[in-house]
C-alpha cells in the first residue's frame, strides 16, 4: 500500500512539473493581479507594487515556459 501511494505521488509530481507547471504559474499570476485589484484601497502602496511585481514575474515565467 505504501509503495502504491509513493508511486502515485511520484507520478503526480512528474506529470505536474512536465505538463502543468506553466498553466499553474499563469493562473497564479493572474490570480494575484485580480486579488490586488480588489485590495487597492486596503493595502499599502508598497505592498501592492510588490504583489503586482510578483504576479508579473510568475506570469512571464509561465508564458516563457509555455512558449518553449
Amino acid at each position: 500500500m505504501a509503495q502504491a501511494i509513493r508511486e502515485f505521488i511520484i507520478s503526480f509530481f512528474k506529470a505536474f512539473f512536465t505538463k502543468w507547471v506553466e498553466d499553474f504559474l499563469i493562473f497564479v499570476g493572474l490570480g494575484i493581479f485580480v486579488v490586488n485589484t480588489y485590495l487597492i484601497t486596503v493595502v499599502e502602496i508598497n505592498m501592492l507594487i510588490g504583489n503586482y511585481l510578483l504576479g508579473l514575474i510568475l506570469l512571464l515565467i509561465g508564458l516563457v515556459l509555455a512558449k518553449r
